[in-house]
């Protein structure tokens, strides 16, 4: 693996005294949050790179880690601390806490500070882990490149449960939506629900609350996904674990911030990822034909299953009938 470096760039780095400095550039998967920009340097920076002018703020800064790098297929990384400026700037701790930076595409550039026209050299390009805050004071984001994706395995295991993320499509759909090899077909987009507002907390203000409004029947969003459209945590998903007929939901999982009255959400159904019960596979499609599922599950439901091997698979004797034969869980 080697990398282009211009000619002009060349000469400077060959000239022996040398005026560079690295820059990172950090485009959010977030929707709604522009690209920032740090530099390693004093001042503030503007360098484009082909993709559009971005000023590359020395109040943030950063402090890299020993940039971890080869000529293998060895997974290029590095870790950065930077401060979190206590004015107005298009980072803030809140967010970052919020996870709107994590697993974000980032660029790190080797650029001529004095003369920008002589262009760059990409000393990293790949993605950001969860970042985390120390002491209320600076953050560290973790970078790594592109080919640890190449260390994960790329072909599709049997299992009994659909392997689809429900809602996905064919790839180049397009639209925001997501996309696999072997898609669910549904569009769940549609079924979320329209902004519903939070008319009281529970005792746990981080997983449990009330909208009164939702009016579903119990369980119609088990499981299911919740977006917040306002609040601290506007823009996060989060699963639903249950859901009463009058609008009580519990989620799977905390939110970074408190939930408070008057914060609104859309929620949707999802899949269980079984071809029978209550929003499983059957239950999605069923409103086309009784036998629709068969074109999208994902799964092989039939594989046979030694008693050795049930006793390790996870719902693998649910529902066994005493009559011999079996339903599916």
């Amino acid at each position: 693996m080697t990398r282009s470096v211009p000619s002009a760039l060349q000469t400077h780095l060959d000239s022996g005294s040398t005026t560079v400095t690295q820059l990172l550039l950090i485009k959010p998967v977030t929707p709604g949050y522009p690209a920032i920009g740090i530099t390693l340097l004093d001042k503030d920076v503007t360098y484009d790179d082909g993709a559009g002018a971005v000023t590359y703020l020395a109040k943030i800064g950063m402090v890299p880690a020993a940039l971890v790098s080869s000529l293998d297929m060895t997974v290029d990384n590095t870790e950065i601390q930077s401060l979190i400026p206590e004015f107005d700037l298009p980072i803030s701790e809140a967010d970052i806490v919020a996870g709107v930076y994590d697993y974000a595409e980032a660029t790190i550039y080797l650029v001529n500070y004095e003369d920008l026209s002589m262009g760059h050299v990409v000393l990293g390009y790949g993605t950001t882990g969860q970042m985390r805050v120390e002491n209320g004071l600076s953050f560290w984001t973790e970078f790594t490149a592109l080919s640890k994706l190449l260390k994960q395995s790329i072909v599709e295991k049997d299992s009994i449960t659909c392997r689809a993320v429900y809602g996905s499509q064919p790839i180049g759909t397009g639209g925001g939506v997501f996309e696999q090899r072997f898609p669910c077909g549904k569009n769940a987009v549609a079924e979320f629900t329209g902004a519903q507002t939070v008319t009281s907390v529970g005792a746990e203000p981080n997983n449990s609350f009330t909208a009164s409004a939702l009016g579903a029947a119990a369980n119609t969003y088990v499981p299911g996904m919740l977006v917040w459209l306002s609040g601290k945590n506007m823009g996060r998903t989060y699963e639903v674990e249950s859901q009463s007929a009058g609008g009580a939901i519990t989620l799977t999982f905390e939110t970074m911030f408190p939930i408070v009255a008057g914060d609104t959400f859309k929620v949707r159904p999802d899949c269980t990822k079984w071809v029978e019960g209550a929003n499983g596979c059957k239950a999605h499609w069923n409103s086309v034909s009784a036998t629709e599922w068969k074109l999208h599950y994902r799964g092989e439901p039939l594989i046979p299953i030694a008693d050795g091997d049930a006793i390790n698979t996870p719902g693998a004797t649910v529902g066994a009938s005493l009559g011999g034969g079996t339903t599916a869980p």
